[in-house]
């Protein structure tokens, strides 16, 4: 059983209330005019009852009765009537309308409040957690609050002044009646508080499983080749399966309790209509009440339990919405672990060298270090390889160097400058990255090349692509550099993908070109095009390359052999052939598995 709500569980509710008053503030004169409909609705409400009342006890009674002109005026009434009514669907519609209105707009702030503040998020984040969680919170979860904002918070703010018009003329007309009518409410209330604290906790538990379900789902269809290949789609169904089972469960239980909620607030009403039937009933009879004052009550009885009964819908919709909106804010309150100083340096001009002293780097707090007290100096326009097993620590390097993540010891400088101490996002355009896996965008070959538009010129955008060699192929597609790409690049070739992603690099005119494996997959003549294109590429440039294939990084300045995140040797390819050490050996084992003759190299 679950427990009861406490102090800390209602805190946070207010805390969420507090959250979302920045994005309501900024649409306050739309909310606004949808709240001064507000009391002429309920107004509406409250005077229909009252006019079937007149029309009943000053027209229709004394004309049963055989009173002559007793219907006079009774039209008139009847039009009053059909006004207010009128009036009162009038009111409605704007206050749908403008709520309608105010709930997208919000919504649509706090949509790109999220995905503004995920940009920001470090790469440790999403080491951490799935990216179809993180979809999740960007798209169902603001919608689920989109529910509740659009439809249901002024609805309920006017549902309950409606009830306590209804309640406050009910007993100014009849106290008696009126006690009879309400002595089922204090168990109702009952009922309501117990299943508060249960649905609450349901439809948390359900955002949960839904965002555990769509990270799998994502996972699935992005690896369906995988899948496909190696013919894992049955275990791949029993998985997900299981998943949307766990979801099916605890979306049924919401389903039990938010119909025990709706039924418990029907019974209340049949039971408090049969109760007004028979104490009005005798009152007629006895001739304490009259007939008009019964209708009354009877009509004021159904438009009290009717939004009652709108209540417990918004009700459910209030706890869906606060279980989606803890977890939209707990993503909102995750600070980047990447931040930028309080007194940032001005990047500098890079005339010397980018520094190493001393780094020691772990993924996580308590995990072996990847980097364990590094030195290692890149010198302005030297070209220098790293090499090493998987796991050495090559690509460890490039993302402390680019400070994707931080390190736990030493520092890194660039002409001195700790790199701390710079603007993260200028200091990662000082860089141009050729990643080992090319992700492409769905878009155009342009808009891939140049990212930003804006920033990079058509020209510069096409002198890049040429000095790739990138050209030939692009010529050929339909639309030349406006083609449109597949998901990921998917109508293009592996070589094809990795020579745009190239001219991306290049594009950015960075001071330092980093190739994180950027040949180890393609064949043999998309290779040679690249190779004849990176003497061109760095010659003006420091240049950081990581390889497996070692016959692509021979004729590079310097060559650096790392193991269990040390340096173990250093220097040409001559030099580490002539010391015979680590290089040495991986260099010949790699040459004779290309089926090279180790002698004539």
């Amino acid at each position: 059983m679950t427990p009861p709500k406490g102090p800390r569980d209602k805190a946070a509710s207010l805390s969420i209330l507090r959250r979302l008053r920045p994005f309501v503030a900024a649409h306050a004169t739309l909310l606004a005019v949808a709240a001064l409909t507000l009391p002429f609705l309920a107004g509406a409400q409250l005077v229909a009852p009252y006019l079937l009342r007149l029309a009943i006890d000053r027209y229709i009674t004394p004309a049963a009765a055989g009173q002559a002109g007793a219907l006079d005026g009774l039209w008139t009434l009847i039009a009053i009537l059909l006004a207010v009514l009128v009036a009162e669907v009038a009111l409605r519609f704007a206050q749908l309308y403008l709520m309608q209105i105010a709930g997208q707009r919000i919504m649509h702030d706090l949509r790109m409040a999220v995905f503004g503040h995920v940009q920001k998020l470090s790469m440790s984040y999403f080491d951490r957690h799935p990216i179809g969680q993180v979809m999740t919170r960007v798209t169902s979860d603001v919608e689920t609050l989109n529910e509740l904002m659009s439809q249901g918070l002024v609805a309920m703010v006017r549902d309950v002044v409606t009830l306590l018009g209804i309640v406050v003329v009910m007993t100014w007309i009849d106290w008696r009646l009126t006690l009879a009518s309400f002595v089922v409410f204090p168990f109702l209330a009952v009922i309501l508080g117990f299943l508060r604290v249960r649905l609450r906790s349901t439809y948390d538990r359900s955002r949960t499983f839904v965002a555990k379900m769509n990270a799998f789902l994502q996972e699935s269809i992005t690896g369906m080749g995988v899948v496909q290949a190696f013919d894992e789609q049955e275990r791949n169904v029993i998985e997900f399966t299981g998943h949307r089972d766990n979801l099916l469960k605890i979306d049924l239980r919401g389903v039990r309790l938010s119909s025990f909620l709706s039924a418990s607030v029907q019974s209340a009403t049949t039971v408090s209509t049969a109760l007004v039937l028979a104490y009005g009933g005798f009152g007629v009879i006895g001739g304490t009440v009259t007939i008009g004052i019964l209708v009354q009550f009877m009509e004021y009885l159904a438009r009290f339990y009717r939004p009652l009964e709108d209540l417990s819908d918004k009700y459910d919709a209030l706890q869906r919405a606060a279980a989606a909106s803890n977890k939209i804010f707990t993503l909102l309150d995750e600070e980047p672990a990447i931040r930028a100083a309080d007194d940032l340096r001005a990047m500098p001009d890079f005339e010397d060298a980018i520094r190493f002293e001393g780094v020691t780097f772990a993924y996580d707090e308590g995990d072996a270090p990847v980097l364990s007290d590094l030195d290692l100096t890149l010198r302005r326009g030297e070209k220098v390889a790293l090499v090493g097993s998987t796991g050495a620590g090559k690509s460890s390097i490039v993302k402390v160097m680019q400070r994707l993540y931080d390190h736990q010891q030493g520092r890194v400088t660039i002409d001195g400058v700790d790199t701390r101490d710079l603007d993260p996002r200028a200091l990662r355009r000082f860089f141009g990255t050729v990643p080992q896996d090319v992700f492409l965008f769905t878009d155009s070959i342009a808009a891939n090349i140049a990212l930003d538009e804006e920033a990079v010129s058509r020209e510069t955008m096409a002198q890049a692509a040429d000095l790739v060699e990138a050209t030939d192929f692009i010529g050929t597609l339909p639309g030349g550099y406006d083609a449109r790409l597949g998901e990921r690049g998917a109508n293009l070739s592996f070589g094809e993908r990795q020579l745009l992603a190239f001219a991306r690099a290049l594009a950015s005119q960075p001071q330092v070109l980093i190739l994180d494996e950027a040949t180890s997959s393609v064949d043999s003549e998309t290779e040679a095009r690249i190779q004849r294109a990176l003497h061109n590429l760095v010659a003006d440039r420091t240049a950081l390359i990581i390889a497996h294939r070692l016959s692509t990084i021979r004729e590079v300045d310097r060559i650096v052999v790392l193991h269990h995140g040390e340096i173990r040797e250093q220097g040409s390819h001559r030099e580490l052939m002539a010391l015979d050490g680590i290089y040495a050996c991986l260099y010949r084992l790699q040459y004779q598995q290309d089926g090279g003759n180790i002698g004539a190299a």
